[in-house]
């Protein structure tokens, strides 16, 4: 990966990480009047890009898995504002894909995190040389140790309120009749 503007640095995009799958185009680095865009089309399993090299059409299949990570860069514009564009990014700079294209960039961040978790990749920040580096996401709130469903103490022993009035059977000696016809079986 280099530190230069990706192809698609002035164009804006915003992609929906909730809503895949997804298709775009994506304008290669190929400069020149035979410069094409590249379809695209991603869901949570993989990505499928087609785009013609050397005037032959090619349609390359790539896991999720095969991608490092999703990376923010941000990048100066000619007026001086910061572009922040969310990448799927790839060792290989030519697969590459751009999700967010913003000068907005808590919008940015918001589609950096969700698209992290959409597709289980690590968060990545391209540094200004280059480099990506794995960011991870601030630590949610601590939860603690859960409280008991019931109450420990003192009065837990003891039978709840509505069972109080009810008294409890006699385990005596049942009698047993001798010499009567039975009610459930003649003879």
């Amino acid at each position: 990966m280099t530190g230069a503007t990706p192809a698609w640095g002035g164009r804006s995009l915003r992609l929906d990480p909730l809503a895949l799958p997804v298709r775009w185009s994506v304008p290669t680095d190929q400069g020149g009047p035979a410069a094409h865009d590249a379809a695209v089309y991603l869901d949570r399993s993989g990505v499928i890009v087609k785009r013609r090299l050397s005037g032959l059409p090619l349609t390359l299949s790539l896991p999720i898995a095969a991608y490092a990570g999703v990376a923010i860069r941000l990048t100066p514009d000619a007026q001086g504002a910061l572009i922040a564009s969310v990448e799927l990014s790839h060792r290989d700079p030519a697969l590459t894909l751009p999700l967010t294209v913003t000068r907005d960039l808590e919008a940015a961040a918001a589609d950096w995190r969700g698209w992290s978790e959409t597709l289980s990749l690590p968060m990545l920040l391209i540094e200004t040389f280059g480099e990506p580096s794995v960011v991870t996401p601030p630590a949610s709130v601590p939860i603690g140790t859960p409280q008991p469903r019931r109450r420990t103490g003192l009065l837990t022993k003891r039978r709840p309120r509505f069972l109080v009035r009810r008294k409890p059977g006699h385990s005596g000696e049942m009698p047993v009749l001798r010499g009567c016809r039975e009610i459930i079986c003649y003879e």
